[in-house]
């Protein structure tokens, strides 16, 4: 079954999946093997990334790891600016192929004996909600101990404020096997308990939410006369800025102080 919501994004309601680590390899190789190109949200989140890259001091040809880099077109992006490595759980060996100037790794993050104090930068587009619950704040500990000190982290993740003032609440979005979303407050929180420092923050992708306040920041009469009055920008900040759009985005930094193996 489909929900089609007010900005047009299509939500599945599936049935509870097999959480195991065998059976999430097997649905992401299949879902990765089936993918033909992104869609106008994942640009969305892309571009808000490479926005994010020009506010940071990145050397001239950057490490970038993109952790949890799925169907592998976000490395592909992030390997025109850097030596981009992805890694998902998923077999890669089609992304090798389409993007051979990037480096793909097969693993479970969780268990990846990754490089410490390798990358400039780490991305992760959609990810941390696919984690347990229990294992969110390891996969964030393997994002700061992969960075060098003074290296940066992109993370964006569903915005569980937004999505519970959806109709159908708890059904939105359960399209994979573990969903785990979290509010902004948990979200830093995670990550200043595993040694970063939150730099920037915001939401984006507007129009989805009926409950609440959500009633008021989404009604078609009040963003057109908004435009109207001129104040469009002014509103769009307070609603990015507020927390009102459908996933959260964080820029994140690694003390220079930081090393590879404190956290």
């Amino acid at each position: 079954m489909v929900l089609k919501t007010g900005a047009g994004a299509f939500f599945s309601y599936t049935t509870k999946m097999d959480p195991s680590i065998a059976a999430q390899e097997s649905y992401y190789t299949n879902r990765w093997n089936q993918f033909e190109n992104a869609n106008a949200y994942q640009l969305q989140r892309m571009a808000l990334a490479l926005r994010f890259m020009t506010m940071i001091e990145l050397p001239g040809r950057p490490n970038i790891c993109d952790l949890g880099c799925g169907a592998g077109w976000s490395s592909g992006v992030l390997g025109v600016f850097g030596e981009a490595t992805g890694v998902d759980l998923a077999d890669l060996s089609g992304a090798q192929q389409r993007f051979p100037y990037c480096h793909f790794v097969s693993a479970n993050v969780l268990e990846w004996d990754f490089p410490k104090g390798a990358f400039d930068l780490v991305v992760s587009l959609e990810v941390l909600e696919h984690i347990e619950a229990s294992a969110q704040a390891k996969y964030v500990s393997i994002a700061y101990q992969a960075l060098k000190p003074g290296g940066h982290l992109i993370l964006t993740t569903p915005n569980m404020r937004t999505l519970n003032a959806v109709p159908g609440g708890e059904l939105i979005l359960k399209d994979q096997p573990i969903e785990n979303w979290l509010h902004a407050k948990e979200l830093d929180q995670l990550l200043q308990r595993n040694g970063f420092v939150v730099v920037k923050k915001r939401s984006l992708i507007f129009g989805e939410g009926q409950r609440g306040l959500y009633r008021f920041t989404n009604s078609h009469k009040l963003n057109r006369c908004m435009q109207i009055l001129g104040m469009g920008p002014l509103w769009g900040w307070f609603k990015s800025y507020g927390n009102f759009g459908l996933h959260l985005a964080v820029l994140a930094r690694k003390p220079l102080n930081g090393s590879a193996g404190d956290k």
